[in-house]
């Protein structure tokens, strides 16, 4: 083993053989961007590959049997890259490396919609239920203990009471396969095609969930953001394509479930500069969206 490589990746295949099995010897890694996981570009004797490693203390935050079960899926739905080893127990994946596109084509936006059209009209069986409002129940009380940090919730407490007292007046929801995170960084262009990364709150759901999210982490324009629902519309084949309003109803969501998370990653003890800034930008503009719902 190269003497330069981290002690952590090197623990990883100490402890799993069958990455060097599938690897050979690993000659490089290059950690690569990410605020959940520790992600390395792996140059190794059998290829390049992405090896992902979770974040010390966000161990029991995601269902790893889930995800890989939701993976495989996807993956036969030719929307994820194929996993090549995966140990759900430590929070291990691998898969090849894409050569990713420095510029994303100017079209992302509809080809995003067509893609996320495909998954939920797939009626893949995923494991697991995403519900926002369960989430961030599930956020916030354990943010209870946190008293410095209970300002910051005061606001989105309100707002989420708030759409839950409309929440009788809305539309009826099927659940369909989702991503869960489609941030920027979860879609890649590579090879003329889109690939979507991350599944790990990949989920049953509210389509609304993925779309929301999905226009509010790409700061989609309105022409964009348009284009991208046209798109997805067309890929919908079967089911029910969520309405305006509950769509803007879940950008709210999204946001109070984003800004809890920053939260929490605060009180696990991670860069407060980096992620109470976050927090606050999420709850701000969750806010802001409430009242032109009102």
């Amino acid at each position: 083993m190269p003497e330069d490589l981290s002690a952590d990746l090197l623990g990883a295949f100490e402890a799993h053989p069958d990455l060097a099995t599938v690897c050979g010897v690993p000659e490089k890694a290059v950690p690569q961007a990410g605020l959940t996981n520790r992600v390395y570009r792996l140059e190794a004797e059998r290829g390049v590959f992405f090896l992902r490693l979770p974040t010390a203390g966000n161990e029991g935050l995601v269902d790893r049997q889930a995800e890989a079960c939701n993976l495989a899926l996807a993956a036969g739905l030719g929307l994820a890259l194929p996993p090549l080893y995966v140990h759900p127990g430590d929070g291990i994946l691998l898969t090849a490396a894409l050569e990713v596109a420095e510029r994303v084509p100017a079209d992302l936006p509809a080809r995003l919609g067509a893609a996320l059209g495909r998954l939920h009209s797939s009626g893949a069986l995923f494991a697991g239920r995403l519900d926002p409002v369960e989430v961030y129940g599930t956020q916030r009380e354990f943010l209870t203990s946190e008293v410095e940090l209970l300002p910051e919730v005061a606001a989105l407490d309100r707002a989420m009471q708030a759409l839950e007292d409309r929440a009788g007046r809305g539309e009826d929801v099927r659940l369909v396969p989702v991503h869960g995170d489609l941030s920027p960084g979860n879609c890649l262009w590579a090879e003329d095609r889109l690939w979507l990364i991350d599944w790990e709150y990949s989920a049953l759901a509210d389509p609304a969930w993925d779309l929301a999210y999905a226009i509010l982490e790409h700061e989609f324009s309105q022409a964009q953001e348009t284009a991208f629902l046209h798109a997805y519309r067309t890929g919908q084949a079967a089911g029910v394509v969520p309405g305006e309003t509950r769509i803007e109803a879940m950008k709210v969501r999204c946001d109070a479930v984003s800004a809890l998370w920053a939260l929490e990653q605060v009180a696990r003890g991670r860069d407060a500069g980096t992620f109470l800034p976050f927090a606050r930008n999420r709850r701000e503009r969750a806010l802001a969206r409430l009242r032109e719902l009102a």
